[in-house]
């Protein structure tokens, strides 16, 4: 697989500092947001084919990869905020806003809060409403059943990566570089050496619960 080198850079917005990565390209603005605890590298296999027909962009949310982790502002007011914030500082007027997963619920607010700034919206993967998900969520008969994972104290990355493709087999059968580079802007080294995901329960709570 060969990714693409994107400019990686940091915004300003909103009391907090987003990380973006910007492959650029001519046209309209296509701006990709990303999944649950997923970073802009996400893209990085996917985004650089739209780049012959728009300036394709990806931002990364509040609490997540290499973006700034405060403690609050995970409601859907203050993530539409960000997301209009960081497109201000851009002079990106108006976007076609590609979310995926979770980024569906910005997606439905932002058009919501700022019409007039959205050219199209394009739901990957995604729920327009988090209701219909809590309800199919709710009828699932295994959804309290708590899957029991074994011990692991990875030192480096390759033994984290190595602990997830044993924990999700279903990860290991499509890994490849683009999630080696993902894994990396979403962990981190603890004070007792271990390699640990850099979102906290509580941001991962709030997320949900907001």
């Amino acid at each position: 697989m060969n990714l693409s080198n994107p400019k990686s850079d940091f915004v300003h917005v909103n009391g907090i500092r987003l990380h973006y990565l910007d492959w650029g390209g001519e046209g309209s603005t296509l701006l990709f947001l990303t999944g649950m605890g997923s970073s802009a590298y996400i893209f990085n296999k996917f985004a650089p084919r739209f780049t012959d027909k728009f300036r394709v962009l990806a931002l990364t949310r509040r609490g997540q990869g290499d973006s700034d982790y405060p403690e609050t502002g995970y409601d859907a007011d203050t993530l539409t905020e960000d997301i209009r914030q960081f497109m201000d500082r851009l002079n990106v007027e108006k976007a076609i806003l590609a979310g995926h997963s979770l980024a569906g619920v910005e997606l439905t607010h932002f058009v919501a809060t700022y019409p007039t700034r959205v050219d199209k919206l394009i739901y990957l993967d995604a729920l327009d409403d988090r209701r219909r998900e809590t309800a199919i969520m709710e009828q699932n008969p295994l959804r309290n059943i708590e899957i029991k994972r074994e011990e692991s104290s990875p030192h480096t990355i390759e033994e984290y990566i190595a602990d997830m493709k044993r924990d999700f087999p279903r990860f290991a059968e499509i890994w490849s570089e683009l999630l080696d580079e993902e894994i990396s802007h979403g962990v981190k080294v603890n004070e007792a050496g271990i390699v640990v995901d850099r979102m906290p329960a509580s941001i991962e709570k709030m997320m949900v619960e907001s």
